[in-house]
């Protein structure tokens, strides 16, 4: 067969020079059509993908900040123009995540009908907190939305990709945008597959006249097969896998041709896009509290909608007593130790580490919430029980001087029911359930 051939063959012996330049004319020809095709169909494919992954790293990067930085901290800041011990250890924080991560930069910014006021740069430091900020064109063109502080939304200028998430206070006060940046992923690759792509179009009307059947067979076959294995790459979705065996074989057809292609595609998988680990650990990170390993807020939000037909629903809602003081006296690696117990205390309500109809969300700083849904009334009060038989719960150290304590109220409703009703009862119930502890406890008010 003729991908059995080596080039160092005599071809004097049966095959005139015309006969061989012209199997060699065939053979380059194959190799265009060949390569255009699979690079048609690899850009197509791709190009479905690449899009969706840019913005994951400046996402995830929102939701990091959207969980650091303190609303009504961040308006502060802006009207006193000075920084105190928290703004530094957040802007610590947001610093290092940059560091860590595929963003550029995390900024937090306040806009007005007449200027913008810059409240954190990773870029800065502190040396620009309040500092004014002129409208530029693109700001201009969306002041509306700046302004009004409400829409969340994504934007690439340049070499940029650029996420906007609202930032407001907890009595829904506007404060700023939350504006984070990452590089566009690098498509120069698209420039070359347009020349590519446009050649083998010309050039396959021009071959497809003088290939034979055999050149068919040894090498569109195997183009083929490489295609197929191709498509089923690009098919997966940005948080599956992509195996390991799949991407070997690439580069292991028995024509050295198509093998060496495949090669070359093997290793455009690898370098293309956002790797699954990566992806893993940015959809995680964008639902999940970072500190506690329990669902963040904005997660929270995104499941609201599902709470409001469950064929029963137990709602508790949770507060750490005296974590302020804790955070005051011993400092914020003693408050985060008493968050950590905190979290570790409610999962332990799950009998089930993998229950799906047991979701724990972190609310604020030290505020959860439990929600379970489609429990009789007789595991709602077994679960209620243990709360009660527990109580009070400490989860400071005991060597600490400051106690703190889980608070919890609850609501359960079974069919009929308005999901907003039974959570605003579950929290009227902790905050009364609050007062009873520190009654208990001999804690301070405060």
């Amino acid at each position: 067969m003729l991908r059995n051939l080596p080039f160092t063959v005599n071809w004097g012996d049966w095959m005139t020079n015309t006969v061989r330049n012209r199997t060699f004319l065939n053979i380059f020809l194959v190799m265009f059509i060949t390569f255009g095709i699979i690079i048609t169909v690899s850009y197509t494919s791709f190009s479905k993908n690449i899009k969706k992954d840019e913005y994951v790293a400046s996402d995830a990067a929102a939701s990091f900040a959207l969980i650091e930085v303190n609303g009504d901290k961040a308006r502060q800041y802006v009207r006193t123009k000075e920084a105190d011990i928290e703004y530094q250890t957040v802007l610590r924080h947001l610093m290092d995540y940059v560091k860590d991560s595929g963003v550029n930069r995390i900024r937090v910014v306040s806009f007005t009908r007449t200027v913008a006021y810059n409240i954190y740069d990773t870029n800065s430091g502190t040396d620009h907190l309040a500092q004014k900020i002129a409208y530029d064109d693109y700001a201009t063109e969306v002041k509306e939305k700046l302004v009004e502080c409400r829409e969340s939304w994504n934007v690439t200028r340049g070499n940029t990709n650029y996420t906007y998430r609202p930032l407001r206070t907890s009595d829904d006060l506007s404060v700023g945008y939350i504006i984070t940046e990452s590089s566009v992923v690098n498509d120069s690759f698209t420039y070359i597959l347009f020349i590519v792509i446009a050649v083998s179009a010309v050039l396959t009307v021009a071959a497809s006249l003088a290939v034979s059947e055999k050149l068919k067979n040894d090498f569109l076959v195997p183009v083929e097969k490489l295609t197929r294995k191709i498509e089923t790459v690009a098919k997966k979705k940005p948080s599956e896998a992509v195996s390991t065996d799949l991407l070997q074989s690439l580069g292991k057809e028995s024509n050295p041709v198509i093998s060496e292609l495949g090669t070359s595609i093997k290793r455009m998988v690898e370098s293309v896009g956002v790797s699954k680990d990566d992806v893993d650990k940015a959809i995680y990170e964008a639902t999940h509290d970072v500190m506690t390993g329990v669902f963040n807020k904005r997660h929270y939000e995104n499941k609201i909608e599902n709470y409001s037909h469950c064929s029963s629903l137990l709602v508790i809602y949770f507060d750490v007593n005296n974590l302020k003081l804790m955070n005051d006296t011993l400092g914020h690696e003693r408050g985060d130790y008493v968050i950590e117990q905190a979290a570790e205390y409610i999962k332990s309500l799950s009998d089930n580490d993998n229950d799906s109809e047991f979701d724990c969300f972190r609310m604020g700083g030290d505020e959860f919430l439990l929600v379970i849904r489609n429990r009789s009334y007789r595991e709602m009060i077994a679960l209620v029980n243990r709360l009660d038989e527990d109580c009070p719960v400490i989860v400071s150290a005991e060597t600490d001087s400051v106690k703190c304590s889980v608070a919890y109220g609850y609501a359960y409703a079974k069919e009929s029911y308005v999901y907003e009703q039974l959570l605003a009862e579950a929290e009227d119930n902790m905050y009364r359930k609050k007062y009873e502890i520190k009654q208990q406890l001999n804690m301070p008010d405060r």
